[in-house]
Order: C-alpha cells, then structure tokens, then sequence
C-alpha cells in the first residue's frame, strides 16, 4: 500500500481503529505505551477521533528500569491527557532474581520480564483488543505484520505500520505532539536505561538499543513481545 502524504497515513490508521471498535467494546480496548515516539502518536490519534480524550485503559509496562526521563514524561502527559493508566510491572521475584544474576543473564531476563508482564496484564484484564505502536521499516521481524493479528486470546491492532520513522518526526512536530526530551539528546530508540545507549553514528533507528535481543525479536514476539 502506497500513502504518499502524512495526511493519507493518518487517515489510514485511524481507519484501523475504527476497524477495531466495529469489533470490539471500548470497554474491552487497551493501548499500549511506552512513553515512546510512536505510542504518543497513536495516543495522539486517537484524542484526534474521540475530541480530546482517550476512551481506552492505557497500559503502561514498567520495567523499573525506565529512564527518569521517561518517568517524568508519563506522569505529566497522563495528567494533561487524562489517561485511564494502568501500570504494569516486572514480578517482585523476578526484579530479585534479577539484581542477583551477572550481566549477560540481567540482559537475557530482561527480556523474558518484559513478556511475562504483558501477557499478566493481558490475561489479569480480560482484554479483546491490545493497541501497539510498532512500525514495518522498525525491524525485519515487523516489516510483514499486520494491521489486525489475531492471537489465542485478544486481537493485537497496530495502526501506525505504514508510518516511517521520518514519518513519525515529521508528524509529531507538525501536530505539536509532545515527546520526551532524550530524543533531542541522539536517542532514536527508547527501552530500559541500562540496555539503551544513544544512537550510533551512521547506524539504524535501533542501533543503540540492546544487540543481542535485537537478533531474537522473531522469537520475542511469538512469546507475546510486540
């Protein structure tokens, strides 16, 4: 599909959206965000729909290991929007587990933490429908997704594929969206402080993010990853 103007992209995911509500109660729709670029704009877009408001519980996943930065941003946008916000957060045992193990098993139960508390959360709140804002030139195991996917429980929505990450900047500063500030600081790919380095010059949009778990995102999202 070829949306040639900022305007057609956005029409089309709202179209997305609309797609979904025609399924599934508003009761029964969560948004996923991170703070990040791309779930503000989708958080955007649908304060766009619904005249200011986000009519959807608002899922945000809580590592405990998010930037202060991140933090700070959060708490603020979900006074000013309003956000119905549910955080979710790694399990106690796990975050023991965790400060116990070295470094190369911190990294790789990072990972896993992130998962599980998705799926809890999904599983606790009895959601039809999860919203999440992952784009296809992001990584290689998104560039075919698409924009309904059903899983075993809930159909996953992902209404902003078509954007590029250009897209999203240009966007965001046209729509005078918020964003948080460590983007203006060469950060291009926003995950937990300890595996999250600014971009590297030359790199891709995730060059600074963490490699390893780059190269098994496949595997990740058939877990329950988005």
């Amino acid at each position: 599909m070829f949306l040639n103007s900022l305007k057609r992209k956005e029409t089309k995911s709202i179209k997305v959206i609309r797609d979904v509500l025609a399924k599934v109660d508003k009761e029964k729709i969560a948004v996923a965000w991170t703070g990040g670029k791309d779930s503000t704009l989708t958080l955007h877009l649908i304060r766009k729909m619904f005249k200011g408001k986000v009519p959807f519980k608002v899922f945000f996943n809580d590592s405990t290991m998010e930037f202060p930065e991140v933090y700070q941003f959060v708490d603020r946008l979900k006074k000013e929007w309003q956000l119905d916000l549910i955080t979710f957060k790694h399990s106690r045992t796990e975050l023991e587990e965790f400060k116990k193990a070295d470094w190369e098993k911190q990294k790789e139960m990072s990972r896993l933490m992130k998962v599980n508390a998705i799926n809890r959360a999904l599983k606790k709140h009895k959601f039809k429908a999860f919203i999440v804002s992952i784009r296809w030139d992001e990584h290689e195991s998104r560039s075919k997704e698409a924009y309904l996917a059903e899983k075993k429980d809930h159909l996953r929505v992902h209404p902003i594929l078509h954007f590029s990450e250009k897209d999203v900047w240009k966007y965001t500063k046209q729509e005078k969206i918020p964003y948080v500030s460590l983007y203006d600081e060469g950060y291009r790919s926003l995950g937990e402080m300890p595996f999250t380095q600014k971009a590297k010059k030359g790199g891709g949009e995730r060059s600074g993010r963490e490699h390893d778990k780059e190269k098994i995102m496949a595997r990740l999202r058939a877990l329950g990853y988005w």
